[in-house]
């Protein structure tokens, strides 16, 4: 089985850590040996150290031999044998080097052999790792030793090792007696494997015979022989294989299987076994040549014998995913990520690369390709949109090619006027066109600004912004176009005007713990007009294609209250912003076609307001809403609520409405998520999200999770509900119950995850019916 620390990609990462699961069992013991064992340096080392010790003052209990980083011996009694050319220390001995450092009742070096041999509470640290035993030898001419009744701990890993013979009997190959591993600190830990033989070669391969499974002192399984890895180059070879079970797919297998093509290149194969649902093989490609050329492609075929949709037979199913980034010669860069599925319910099972919470409802795949200069950028990308709402995506309007340059805002040389500009080329089409537009535009949009100062408190900023447009499209019924349009709207263009002052005053106070507080008052007012009227004969692909004409008015104030914590260190801890518009271009609709000329139902502009209030680090609040002051309603608004303290508690709740033109409900939904740490190393969590028009949950889940020093168990209920778009019904739930357990240095061994109802005996009920009045998403 190989060791692939060197793979890039987030997800071999995850799969690749698996292999060194047991490698950090010898890298401590290696390293010391190592150091202490290297042939003719060692050896010149330890003999040059005692004569320079007992030459330079044997009459002293310490020495220093001058090297390039200085030697320090101590030992109560030093002394040199010119018959039997030995060398010993006695007593207390202490010897250092930098941030190694090594301790013993006893150190003697035999010059004829080029043993050395360290006795009694043998104790060696270098930086955060230990070695502890009762006896260490060397010997230095073929770099080997021994460690008896030893124990090492590799601070990085939190990894303790002890064994009662820890032996290196090559220049690569170790081996170990009666060990035992763990990352769990005390004298009993939580959870140990000990094993009567371990033997493992460097760049090769490790095995352990004849070992247990320990909580605590009590032995729970026997593990008759394992072969892990002990490489530090990525190696092909089988990945640690993962077992789950599952109520609707039954016993879930995978048996994942690197391949290392290439220092670059590398895959991972996944074959996948569910026996009551489908038999699956992933594939994951990963490509790493330089820094600037890098990708991913995976993709996974399900062969799913239990997918019937709408009553027909469906077999066959795929996910592929490619995400591609290179960057050329001349600062031109691509970056492309595709993604296609080829059922709308895929993911409702098989969707592992996302978060069913997240309630994938569509796919975008997109490849852009870039240029950037100094004052501007082009950019080209293609578009395409996977809708899992619709039973047809050809339905579907793609938006591909999109041709974009950008002149950034920029002032005109020797001249006070500022310009920035974008042209724009899109083309709308779609495999089934029926009422629908199709085919191409192509905008320019260019402002010219004049920011003055008017003395030190008022600002302005009057700008004109021509945008043109080119349309060749047509109108389409039943895949026929039934009307056409080439033409050129040359009279599109909007004056702009805005003025605003800043009035800040500052105060010396100590509240809520801030040094001072400044109170900053932005009043602005805007005008925009623009003096031309839509028209219906032109294409409709966008809002943009419906300005209408305008004469606009809108105020704002905006309030904003800023603390200092400390030298450049500052929170704004309240804002708040009103705005309001009126538009003096309103006109009645007209009493034919009102619907088609879309006209506003009132001049005035919805009311707007934006509050956040942040008076600590760890609580946020924040809110918006949109209120309509003909109709006296609220259209539109938001609440987030957080709150976090330093133990880990976290309490958040965001609720949402919006409403549409028929004054109908289009969201309403509160989230809630609630995070409560019992003690120190257990924790209860809970998480919701409500819809209200429909009056169900998308999805529920509570828990615990008690996490110690060296592992965790987490036990979690969840339950999702989804609503089919076509149908309108509410599916049935899925309701599992997860129960996950990790060692901490092994990763997670085992977990378990069945159907709620299954485990009680209760089966779910039929899929409900919305009522006709809530079938609107």
């Amino acid at each position: 089985m190989p060791n692939n620390t060197a793979a890039r990609s987030p997800r071999g990462n995850g799969r690749i850590r698996e292999l060194r699961k047991l490698e950090a069992l010898v890298w401590v013991f290696v390293s010391m040996l190592a150091v202490c064992a290297t042939p003719g340096v060692a050896s010149a080392w330890s003999a040059n150290l005692m004569r320079s010790a007992l030459a330079s003052n044997p009459a002293k209990e310490t020495a220093v031999v001058p090297t390039e980083t200085p030697v320090h011996l101590s030992a109560e009694r030093l002394s040199f044998n010119y018959e039997t050319n030995i060398y010993s220390a006695k007593g207390n001995v202490t010897v250092s080097q930098g941030n190694t450092r090594l301790r013993a009742d006893s150190v003697t070096y035999d010059g004829n052999t080029g043993d050395l041999t360290a006795e009694g509470k043998v104790i060696a640290r270098s930086g955060g790792d230990v070695i502890e035993g009762d006896k260490l030898t060397l010997k230095l001419s073929t770099a080997t030793g021994v460690l008896f009744n030893g124990k090492l701990f590799l601070t990085r890993h939190n990894v303790f090792l002890e064994g009662r013979k820890l032996e290196k009997i090559g220049e690569s190959t170790y081996r170990i007696e009666r060990g035992s591993f763990t990352t769990c600190n005390g004298a009993v830990p939580d959870w140990r494997i000990s094993g009567r033989d371990l033997d493992v070669t460097l760049e090769g391969y490790g095995t352990l015979k004849h070992g247990f499974f320990y909580i605590k002192d009590i032995p729970v399984f026997y593990i008759p022989w394992l072969v892990y890895p002990a490489k530090r180059q990525r190696q092909t070879g089988f990945l640690m294989p993962s077992l789950a079970n599952s109520s609707s797919r039954g016993l879930d297998v995978k048996f994942p299987f690197f391949l290392n093509l290439s220092p670059s290149v590398d895959a991972t194969i996944t074959p996948r076994f569910c026996t009551k649902r489908a038999a699956q093989a992933a594939l994951e490609f990963r490509y790493f040549p330089s820094e600037d050329l890098h990708g991913t492609l995976y993709g996974e075929y399900t062969y799913d014998w239990k997918y019937r949709p709408e009553g027909h037979a469906k077999t066959d199913r795929f996910y592929v995913s490619l995400r591609h980034d290179q960057e050329f010669a001349g600062q031109v860069k691509l970056k492309a990520h595709g993604s296609w599925v080829s059922d709308r319910d895929y993911f409702e099972l098989w969707g592992t690369h996302f978060d069913r919470r997240l309630r994938v409802r569509y796919i975008e795949s997109n490849a852009v390709l870039s240029r950037q200069w100094n004052n501007s950028l082009f950019q080209a990308e293609a578009r395409h949109f996977d809708n899992l709402d619709v039973p047809n995506n050809a339905v579907t309007v793609q938006n591909l090619p999109i041709i974009t340059g950008t002149l950034f805002y920029q002032q005109i040389p020797y001249t006070p006027l500022y310009i920035d500009s974008t042209a724009m080329f899109n083309h709308y089409y779609a495999p089934l066109m029926n009422d629908q537009w199709l085919g191409s535009r192509l905008q320019v949009n260019t402002r010219l600004s004049l920011p003055v100062a008017l003395g030190p408190y008022l600002k302005l900023e009057p700008s004109m912004l021509y945008f043109a447009k080119a349309y060749d499209a047509d109108y389409y019924k039943q895949d026929k176009s039934v009307k056409a349009v080439r033409a050129v709207r040359t009279d599109l263009y909007q004056v702009h005007a805005q003025a605003f002052t800043d009035l800040d005053a500052v105060y010396s106070a100590g509240f809520l713990g801030f040094e001072k507080i400044r109170h900053n008052i932005r009043p602005r007012v805007a005008w925009t007009y623009r003096p031309f009227a839509k028209h219906q004969t032109y294409p409709y692909f966008d809002e943009t294609d419906r300005m209408d004409r305008a004469s606009l008015l809108t105020a704002e104030l905006r309030h904003t209250l800023t603390g200092r914590l400390g030298p450049r260190e500052y929170l704004d801890f309240f804002s708040v912003r009103l705005s309001q518009g009126y538009d003096f271009s309103y006109r009645k609709p007209a009493e034919e076609f009102p619907a088609e000329q879309e006209a506003k139902p009132t001049p005035w502009t919805a009311t707007r307001a934006e509050v956040m209030i942040k008076p600590l680090q760890l609580l946020d609040i924040a809110g918006q809403a949109e209120y309509d002051p003909v109709l006296n309603r609220t259209r539109q608004y938001s609440l987030n609520f957080g709150f976090m303290d330093h133990r880990g508690d976290l309490v958040r709740v965001l609720h949402q409405f919006t409403e549409d033109d028929k004054q109908e409900a289009l969201n309403r939904q509160t989230n809630v998520n609630v995070q409560v740490k019992l003690t120190s190393s257990l924790e209860c969590f809970f998480e919701n999200q409500y819809t209200h028009q429909f009056n169900f949950s998308y999805f529920t889940g509570l828990g615990l999770s008690y996490h110690p020093q060296c592992w965790s168990i987490t036990l979690r209920y969840s339950e999702l509900r989804e609503q089919d778009p076509v149908t309108h019904k509410i599916k049935e739930p899925d309701q599992t119950v997860f129960v996950t357990l990790a060692l901490f240095g092994l990763g997670e061994v085992y977990r378990f995850s069945r159907d709620w109802t299954e485990l009680f005996g209760h089966p779910t009920e039929s899929p409900a019916t919305v009522p006709a009045d809530q079938k609107r998403r």
